[in-house]
């Protein structure tokens, strides 16, 4: 788990806790599928359940793909 959400901003706002959350976005619902960040995120997402990243880097490779897709959101505490 995130110590910090994102919480997107598309049609009905959206909580992502986790890498798997957004590996599960990434996967079905990515508006642009052929982005360097995307990728990047796809595979960083990935590589948290393979325990060759860390849930921080995942997190911060999701928040790049978020920019390349001009998709709008906000980071918030986990309580």
């Amino acid at each position: 788990m995130w110590t910090s959400v994102v919480i997107l901003q598309l049609r009905k706002s959206i909580t992502v806790k986790s890498a798997k959350q957004a590996f599960d976005l990434l996967s079905a619902r990515w508006p642009v599928t052929d982005g360097k960040a995307y990728i990047a995120a796809l595979e960083a997402c990935e590589g948290v359940d393979d325990g060759h990243v860390s849930d921080e880097s995942a997190r911060e490779s999701f928040l790049l793909a978020l920019k390349e897709a001009e998709i709008p959101y906000s980071t918030d505490i986990e309580r």
